[in-house]
């Protein structure tokens, strides 16, 4: 399943908050070398024009956050109780 599949998934009252836990988790990341510098520019570019809570920017964060820090992006699908979300995401390449 792609991660835009996986952001299907998840219900739109949540994209907003969901997007600013993600970010402040991929900001705290110190793995930062695991994202991709097209990766990384294309999250600075929805965060610039404050569309990271659409379904572009949610897949695009949740893919970088995956990618630097796997256990980070798997507690925040917990703490939003997300689980078939989460479980995806694990299995997700």
């Amino acid at each position: 399943m792609g991660y835009r599949e996986l952001i299907k998934k998840v219900p739109r009252p949540m994209y907003e908050k969901l997007s600013e836990r993600l970010l402040d988790a991929l900001l705290e990341v110190n793995k930062g070398e695991n994202v991709p510098a097209s990766l990384a520019k294309t999250v600075l570019y929805y965060a610039q024009r404050e569309q990271l809570a659409s379904d572009t920017g949610l897949t695009n964060l949740l893919k970088a956050l995956r990618l630097a820090d796997l256990e980070s992006a798997v507690a925040i699908l917990d703490e939003f109780g997300l689980k078939e979300v989460k479980l995806a995401l694990m299995s997700a390449e």
